[in-house]
């Protein structure tokens, strides 16, 4: 039997672990779905637009249950993709993204469905390949996934022109999958700059230790555990990092930023000393960069070389992962509890002048929020929870309780609307044990809504919760606030979503007081089936604090 270029490329992602592909065919893939429809070990989830093959594959590999992989066609429908892959890089998502092109002799010519994909990924992936020969394909894909994961993680694409799949393969068909180098990483991080790390925490009276995704992506969770516990640090995160430390740690005050807690934000604007781990200091989370911690030494460790003092000054920067750093400074056993005792009592303080409302007398999203949280907080474990972008994910981040860092996915650097139900079939189809909880807005859930058939297609225990208060809620808030209320553009209609949901076959119900919300959800809880579940909010509804206005810095925290 002799191998084409398309059989070649399913045996080389198939030798690298690839059990699973999100995709749409068209003109130019036809040839590599020619030959996957007969693949026995690859299988194929037909999304309704490509942008959510993108977003599938990110749910698998946020989750980590392997390397995301979506597959889309020339021009338009590599096109579709783009802003699932963007999304991906911008969070450090590893996934490979496989665009079919036209005959690699016809490019550049402008024929149907032409688009030059290498320059349009460019600014956000980690590397372009374009094959031009079949023979090169196994060395470009083991290639590929040794470059998803190096570094710091992100996208890899991978244009695959249709006269290369049907180009016969003359190399070895026995294809042979990247190996990873399993000896220790190498950084430049010495035992002096240990030291001095470990001399600053020591003489510091009110330090804070910032975590972020690189935790995560390090897998050094329980590193990040035993290294705050033998402090005794107070600990602030990111919007991704919920989850990386126990939310019930008694050293952990939440989130920070934008809409972090307020005693997070002052304890972090007041600090004598702020280590972060697997942060790059992104503009949601300082506020105003020339009034963060101007009081603070700053010690700063990232797998991205290009993220330190890039922002932020940093008097000691560490370029290595959060894992490897972990395990070094813990190795030391020259940690020790810090005597801050004064300095926890006076976040405390903050904490108790300035509590956050956990909920609230009208019925309302917070309510809403809480009442998932009685449902899942005896078995959190089952659960995987997605959020849209918008007010609600704010508050689903202060609020909703989570296992893990991979019990909480949600749209950061980019801030994608249309993010959570694509990526949410990712997670159940690689994650068939869980529950999964989208929690989207009525603005959101509009633009991937077609992927609810999904649910049905392949039976997916995915909850949709949309919380539908008629506007697009974040834009609102900001016209509410600094643009004299002027509600331009915001207020936005919607359709039945129950008749909605029940059109692709879901069961499915519309909810306006807390009353049936419960019951409601005590029911879909128990039940593995996918629903939809539109929750009517008041258009009056609350805006979401605390909150640093644009400009201003964390210490002006606004709290209602």
């Amino acid at each position: 039997m002799k191998y084409t270029g398309a059989d070649i490329f399913l045996e080389s992602l198939k030798a690298n672990g690839v059990k699973t592909i999100f995709g749409y065919p068209g003109g130019a893939n036809i040839p590599f779905y020619d030959k996957l429809n007969s693949c026995k070990n690859i299988k194929h989830i037909l999304v309704r637009h490509e942008q959510a093959a993108a977003f599938a594959a990110q749910g698998q590999s946020r989750t980590k249950k392997g390397v995301g992989v979506c597959l889309v066609t020339s021009g338009p429908g590599a096109a579709n993709a783009l802003t699932g892959v963007f999304d991906a890089y911008m969070d450090s998502v590893p996934m490979i993204f496989i665009s079919a092109q036209v005959p690699y002799s016809a490019m550049g010519s402008d024929v149907f469905q032409e688009m030059d994909t290498i320059g349009a990924t460019m600014s956000f992936v980690k590397h372009s390949f374009l094959i031009n020969d079949a023979n090169d394909i196994p060395r470009i894909i083991n290639e590929a996934f040794r470059l998803i994961n190096e570094g710091r993680p992100g996208p890899v694409h991978i244009d695959l022109p249709k006269d290369v799949q049907n180009q016969i393969f003359e190399g070895n068909t026995k294809v042979t999958r990247f190996e990873e180098n399993k000896k220790e990483k190498s950084y430049d991080m010495s035992e002096h700059t240990i030291s001095k790390i470990i001399d600053s925490l020591n003489s510091s009276k009110k330090p804070v230790a910032l975590i972020g995704n690189g935790v995560k992506l390090s897998n050094a969770e329980k590193l990040l555990e035993k290294f705050v516990d033998t402090l005794g640090i107070p600990t602030v995160s990111t919007l991704h990092a919920k989850g990386v430390l126990n939310e019930t740690n008694k050293n952990y005050l939440g989130m920070l930023g934008m809409h972090g807690f307020y005693h997070a934000n002052l304890a972090t604007s007041n600090a004598d000393l702020i280590i972060n781990i697997g942060s790059r200091f992104d503009d949601r989370i300082v506020g105003t960069y020339d009034s963060f911690a101007k009081n603070a030494k700053v010690i700063h460790i990232d797998v991205d070389k290009a993220e330190l003092n890039k922002l932020v000054k940093t008097d000691i920067p560490v370029c290595c992962d959060a894992r490897y750093f972990l395990e070094k400074i813990i190795n030391t056993n020259k940690l020790k509890p810090l005597n801050i005792e004064e300095w926890k009592k006076q976040i405390d303080n903050w904490n108790t002048q300035k509590p956050f409302i956990w909920e609230t007398e009208q019925f309302s999203v917070k309510n809403a929020l809480q009442n998932i949280n009685r449902n899942t907080e005896g078995n959190l474990g089952d659960y995987i929870f997605l959020t849209d972008v918008g007010q609600h994910q704010m508050w689903a981040a202060q609020i909703i309780k989570v296992k893990n860092t991979c019990s909480w996915l949600t749209s950061g650097g980019s801030g994608t609307m249309g993010f959570a139900l694509p990526t949410a079939i990712g997670v159940s189809i690689t994650n068939p044990d869980k529950t999964v909880v989208v929690i989207a807005g009525d603005g959101g859930i509009q633009m991937n809504i077609q992927e609810l058939q999904l649910l049905k297609d392949y039976n997916l225990n995915i909850k949709v919760i949309i919380m539908n208060n008629n506007f697009l809620g974040m834009v609102r808030q900001w016209q509410d606030m600094f643009y004299e209320k002027n509600y331009s553009s915001t207020p936005i209609s919607s359709p039945n979503f129950k008749a909605l949901g029940e059109a692709y076959g879901l069961k499915s119900y519309s909810i306006d007081n807390e009353s049936d919300l419960k019951k409601t959800l005590e029911t879909e809880f128990k039940s593995k089936k996918p629903s939809v579940i539109e929750v009517k909010i008041t258009k009056n509804e609350e805006n979401i604090f605390p909150m640093v206005a644009p400009g201003t810095s964390l210490e002006n925290t606004i709290v209602k």
